[in-house]
């Protein structure tokens, strides 16, 4: 932890919540109850955002700010006398809060990498994940004696800490799956994502990352179809490849001789279909283009992505009125004592239920659940190690003593 200052008590930290979006609110209702927290800071590019928050927490446990996360200038003030900042806003702006941690001297933590930082085509083989580019901070954050938790949500977060359990299980790892499906629908709207819609038309439209024969490469978008049976009560979904952090890093860190290890994750086929349309008329580009408004002939500038995302309703009104349940699947093969073996983890939730008990569905609580887990895990001294890394890097013990106290709970089954 930075050097505390005088009187203050062991233990005790002082958080900015950077995002006032459907996660940020998860995060800061479960700090706000949290006895580990001495001061929590809701900060948004809105202000109006940021004060809606804090308003909704306990009285007076929470104060709002209004930081920009492009200027990370204006991140250093605000950082300043912060233990620690838990990164919720849009993945784009992480080397640049990342660098302000640096300056102000406070830890880090986020639930996602810019992976639209890869340049490679379908095909391509890679060389450095996008991932790596944050690792890369790792030893400024060495020498600075900071933290840096990359992904540390649920997946990635709970994903990589159930891969880790598994792979210590083997003396050999061959192949790592991830999987993650949800049946949910809301009343009223033929396709409503639960969590941001401006990474979701991203994420699933950039080239998937792949390891396979031990190397990194690039898949089209949305490659890899087939029907996954989920554990009940979610069940058969149909699942593509895509872009994520878990292949960023678990090739990386797990070992053992890994060969093959993707991410795929349910998607609606009438929907997988109309994003790869909208791809080639270019409505997924996040760069503003000039637009006349033909009924008026006034000009605006407006990115095709943004309007898009407009056109969807915001997950934060959608908390209450989702029905069905979400599951995360990590599957691990390889061998032990010379035979085959495996084991497949997978952690579920409703999400009326969830709604009932946490006031978040079951997409947006279990990504900000654990990143309240860590922070209190951070406050206690039981994550120390400095550096920046992802989560599968530390022992997997802690974790799942702390997950079932928020709710979280992973089953597993033995693979023949």
């Amino acid at each position: 932890m930075p050097q505390q200052s005088a009187g203050r008590r062991s233990g005790i930290i002082r958080v900015v919540v950077l995002g006032a979006g459907a996660i940020g609110s998860v995060v800061g209702s479960l700090l706000a109850k949290s006895p580990k927290i001495e001061r929590l800071v809701v900060a948004d590019r809105s202000l109006e955002a940021a004060k809606a928050l804090a308003s909704s927490l306990p009285h007076g446990r929470a104060e709002p700010d209004r930081v920009d996360a492009s200027k990370v200038d204006a991140m250093v003030d605000a950082f300043e006398d912060i233990d620690l900042v838990l990164n919720l806003v849009l993945p784009r702006f992480n080397l640049k809060i990342m660098d302000a941690c640096l300056k102000a001297g406070a830890h880090y933590m986020d639930a996602a990498t810019d992976l639209a930082l890869a340049k490679e085509k379908p095909g391509d083989e890679v060389k450095i994940p996008p991932e790596s580019l944050q690792l890369e901070y790792d030893s400024a954050f060495r020498d600075a004696g900071l933290t840096g938790l990359l992904g540390m949500g649920q997946d990635p977060g709970i994903s990589n800490i159930m891969a880790r359990i598994a792979a210590d299980r083997l003396d050999e790892v061959q192949e790592i799956e991830v999987r993650d499906g949800d049946n949910g629908t809301v009343e009223g709207y033929p396709f409503a994502s639960l969590w941001s819609a401006d990474t979701l038309i991203e994420e699933v439209l950039l080239p998937a990352l792949a390891f396979r024969d031990s190397r990194f490469v690039r898949l089209n978008p949305l490659e890899g179809e087939e029907v996954f049976e989920f554990p009940s009560p979610v069940g058969p979904l149909t699942i593509y490849n895509v872009d994520h952090e878990e292949t960023n890093t678990l090739p990386l860190t797990i070992g053992k001789g890994l060969q093959a290890m993707d991410f795929k994750i349910a998607i609606p086929k009438d929907l997988a279909h109309a994003l790869l349309v909208f791809q080639k008329f270019g409505l997924h580009r996040g760069h503003p283009i000039e637009v006349e408004v033909k009924s008026t002939g006034e000009k605006v500038k407006v990115a095709p992505r943004d309007m898009l995302a407009a056109l969807m309703p915001d997950p934060k009104s959608l908390a209450g009125r989702a029905k069905g349940a979400a599951c995360l699947v990590v599957i691990v093969r390889g061998l032990k004592d010379g035979a085959k073996a495996g084991w497949m983890l997978w952690q579920t939730l409703d999400h009326q239920e969830c709604f009932r008990k946490y006031g978040f569905n079951a997409t947006s609580y279990p990504v900000g659940a654990p990143m309240a887990m860590a922070t209190e895990m951070i406050a206690r001294g039981e994550i120390d190690r400095k550096g920046v890394y992802p989560p599968e890097v530390l022992d997997p013990a802690p974790f799942s003593k702390y997950l079932p106290q928020f709710g979280i709970t992973i089953e597993e089954k033995r693979l023949a």
